[in-house]
């Protein structure tokens, strides 16, 4: 029946994707992959419809459709409100999808985009980001914006948001970016069993034509889509996670659902190996914002790895670090940031460390010591409980002073208990040793002052 749907020449596109490869190339291909089982049956649809008959639309046995909310930050579809309205009204599962503009501001598009869908309601499809633009970036940045852009929608929404792309486009733009964890909407004219890109094994949505014709539709034919599963499994992707489902999802953290979510790396206690206290930047943990064209990478530092930028003096910061912090034990800690030369001209760093339920700024001369420098002492709560550490690059030290401010690995040394092993990585240029050993050190100084006035005053010194 689908068959007949197809007409020969391509009016107009939803989402207009680059030609993909005809099916006797595709079913040759090592990334072809079939549907797991049964498929069910929807379209996705924009202005370009023109006015839509919804009544006709699910008569034709539409079970879902996709619903366009804007092309740009300042392209919003006209149609949207009426056709969000509408598919409800008549029983067919809806979802919302932005296409996406890389070269963007993106928390602006991500923003316009849940303004326009409201409270997320459940028994609605997840969010759908369509990456089919480069805007001129590189692979890695469009990588970087398209997390930027998912990591702020999920936690507004709670379930996971699907990933549109076509193959060539995700290979040759977007590289080898892991997003597997994100349901994958291919498009692949034609196949039966589409091309998948790397890091992903299978797929959630096939579009397979984007010429097909539908009562209810007069105004140009109509992207048509297949779900990789049944009717009920489509519902269930609408429904916000529940801890114990057998999957950490959508809001679900460590803090709320530990049965199923693990903490990218947990901050051992009084005791544990050296390395168990050192949150480094290569750690899952750690995250570099903003445009990623400023960040550098250099096998330098901590560990031999560390990202450095430029700080500024702008009003509103461009790039940060952030390490994400998960404690096995609560208790006050000394936090120290690894500063190492040459990378470490900054004089006005300043850590907004995240800790419990306050935040505290700590004001670091990252110039001072190449190695491990004080950021101060704070209580930690045990587990995640949103608890981290930030460093905006906008110091205040001025754009033409070109000034380098480091993000690198941080120490925690929990203070109500035994100190750790000592670090298996010294301090290149060392600083002051602020562990169990100045402490040693001192005690023995005092010891042999008490033993001097003491010989003072039987001597008459």
């Amino acid at each position: 029946m689908r068959g007949s749907l197809l007409i020969p020449l391509l009016a107009a596109c939803t989402f207009e994707v680059a030609d993909e490869p005809a099916l006797a190339q595709v079913e040759q291909h090592a990334g072809s992959v079939c549907a797991d089982g049964p498929t069910t049956f929807g379209i996705d649809v924009s202005r370009y419809q023109g006015a839509i008959d919804w009544q006709q639309i699910a008569n034709a046995d539409v079970k879902f459709a996709y619903i366009q909310i804007s092309r740009s930050l300042t392209d919003i579809d006209a149609r949207f409100d009426y056709n969000w309205k509408r598919a409800k009204e008549v029983g067919i599962l809806r979802g919302a999808y932005q296409r996406f503009q890389p070269d963007q501001d993106v928390i602006g598009q991500a923003n316009l985009f849940l303004q326009k869908l409201g409270p997320f309601q459940a028994g609605d499809l997840p969010p759908l980001l369509d990456v089919e633009d480069d805007g001129g970036l590189s692979p890695t940045a469009i990588a970087q914006k398209v997390r930027q852009w998912i990591d702020h929608v999920e936690p507004k929404v709670g379930v996971k948001p699907i990933i549109y792309t076509g193959f060539y486009f995700w290979r040759d733009k977007v590289g080898s970016a892991d997003f597997s964890e994100y349901p994958l909407w291919i498009a692949n004219y034609s196949a039966t069993c589409p091309l998948v890109p790397d890091k992903w094994t299978r797929w959630a949505f096939h579009q397979y034509s984007s010429t097909a014709v539908l009562p209810g539709i007069t105004a140009n034919t109509v992207d048509v889509n297949k779900f990789n599963g049944t009717l009920a499994e489509l519902k269930a992707l609408g429904t916000p996670p529940v801890c114990g489902d057998g999957t950490c999802n959508g809001t679900e953290t460590v803090d709320s659902c530990p049965v199923e979510c693990t903490p990218c790396q947990l901050i051992a206690g009084a005791n544990g190996a050296a390395a168990d206290h050192i949150v480094d930047d290569s750690s899952a943990c750690f995250r570099g914002g903003g445009d990623p064209q400023f960040i550098r990478t250099e096998t330098a530092g901590h560990g031999s790895s560390l990202k450095w930028t430029h700080a500024t003096n702008l009003a509103t910061p461009s790039n940060y670090g952030l390490w994400n912090l998960h404690f096995a034990e609560a208790g006050r800690y000394r936090v120290e940031a690894f500063t190492p030369a040459p990378f470490n001209d900054s004089r006005q760093a300043v850590y907004q460390v995240t800790h419990g339920d306050a935040t505290t700024d700590a004001q670091v001369d990252q110039s001072a010591i190449d190695g491990w420098n004080l950021v101060g002492e704070f209580d930690f709560v045990a587990g995640g409980a949103g608890q981290r550490v930030r460093l905006d690059d906008n110091t205040g030290e001025p754009n033409e002073a070109d000034v380098q401010l480091v993000f690198d690995a941080l120490r925690f040394t929990k203070l109500d208990g035994p100190d750790p092993d000592p670090d298996p990585d010294p301090s290149p240029g060392g600083g002051c040793d602020t562990g169990a050993g100045a402490g040693s050190w001192l005690l023995a100084l005092a010891v042999v002052v008490l033993s001097l006035a003491s010989r003072r005053r039987r001597h008459g010194w």
